[in-house]
């Protein structure tokens, strides 16, 4: 099968829709023939030379959807007539101009994370399916004691502090000024901002009047800083604050740490409350909920929680996907990934 996956592979890969698409192509690349090509490339001739010459039966369109992103997705299915369209739908904002161009610009297939995105784009009638962010299981490891604290030693972290980390932008619409309420609790708060969103100078300069640790620099090796945390924190609440999906929560998951969160996007409908998975509903329940955690009688499960949604597994469903696309008129949904 021969898929052209459209994202952004430009700059530094901290961003969700990013990383999405790049370990996309990593897995797909292992059992399909995948051409990935720059949305930021599209006004250029190569761009649709290499798709031409291609001959995609799939075309995969990654960053959006927006009123851009469904056109482009629509000229894209117009210049490979063959070729089936797919959209995700990781990060939904449409404005109701958008809404009302849906049913003519519509793609083969929306791939869709929490209900209430599937409902929007069901009454709106295109097809949808359920396909949830992954996690890279190797990369984003538990460790040792040892080695969490040879790790705050090299990023100069006191081996006694209690951390509670966040990864993300540094925007209005986070709700990260919570944060520094935390940290007057006698934590140690660090944020890890992303380089490929522009940083709101002024939650900035909240979070650093209020004692939390900002890092905005680029991290590479963005797993140590998980390991060397103690928990994990998402406070956000709207819905176009991140993807309905958040990698960094997968991501903490998948090195056992304790996550506290809202009941944002899609986290609720694929994971359920508990071993060490919290769900908050007020922004004082961060404060009990980090005390039980700095009990350590709880037993914490956040990792197995989280295995089965490993970027090789989420690629082997959207590769099933792809196929029933390609040889039915009507698609089912992934039942090992169906919640």
């Amino acid at each position: 099968m021969k898929v052209c996956l459209v994202g952004e592979y430009s700059g530094s890969r901290d961003e969700g829709m990013k990383n999405t698409a790049s370990y996309l192509i990593r897995e797909l690349s292992k059992h399909l023939e995948v051409l990935p090509l720059d949305v930021k490339s599209v006004f250029r001739k190569t761009f649709w030379k290499q798709l031409r010459s291609f001959k995609p039966q799939i075309i995969h369109y990654v960053p959006g959807p927006s009123l851009i992103s469904f056109i482009l997705a629509k000229v894209l299915s117009l210049y490979s007539s063959n070729a089936k369209v797919v959209m995700s739908a990781v990060h939904p904002s449409l404005s109701s101009v958008t809404r009302r161009f849906v049913s003519l610009l519509k793609p083969d297939l929306i791939l869709t994370q929490s209900y209430d995105t599937e409902e929007m784009f069901n009454n709106l009638g295109l097809k949808t399916e359920f396909l949830p962010s992954g996690v890279d299981v190797e990369r984003f490891i538990p460790v040792s004691t040892e080695a969490r604290n040879s790790l705050r030693d090299k990023y100069g972290l006191s081996r006694e502090d209690f951390i509670v980390l966040h990864v993300g932008s540094i925007a209005g619409n986070r709700n990260l000024q919570v944060l520094p309420e935390l940290q007057k609790m006698g934590n140690r708060v660090i944020i890890v901002g992303s380089t490929s969103t522009k940083m709101n100078r002024q939650v900035y300069q909240m979070l650093k009047q209020g004692g939390c640790w900002v890092w905005t620099d680029y991290f590479e090796n963005l797993e140590e800083v998980y390991a060397l945390s103690d928990c994990y924190v998402f406070p956000t609440t709207d819905r176009i604050g991140c993807i309905e999906l958040p990698l960094s929560i997968l991501e903490a998951m998948s090195c056992n740490l304790p996550v506290i969160s809202t009941r944002f996007g899609a986290v609720p409908r694929v994971f359920e409350e508990g071993d060490g998975l919290f769900f908050i509903r007020e922004e004082t329940d961060f404060h009990p909920i980090i005390d039980s955690i700095k009990n350590g009688t709880m037993e914490i499960r956040t990792r197995e929680k989280v295995l089965p949604y490993s970027w090789e597994k989420i690629a082997s469903k959207l590769g099933e996907v792809y196929e029933q696309l390609l040889t039915s008129n009507s698609c089912r949904e992934p039942k090992a990934l169906c919640t």
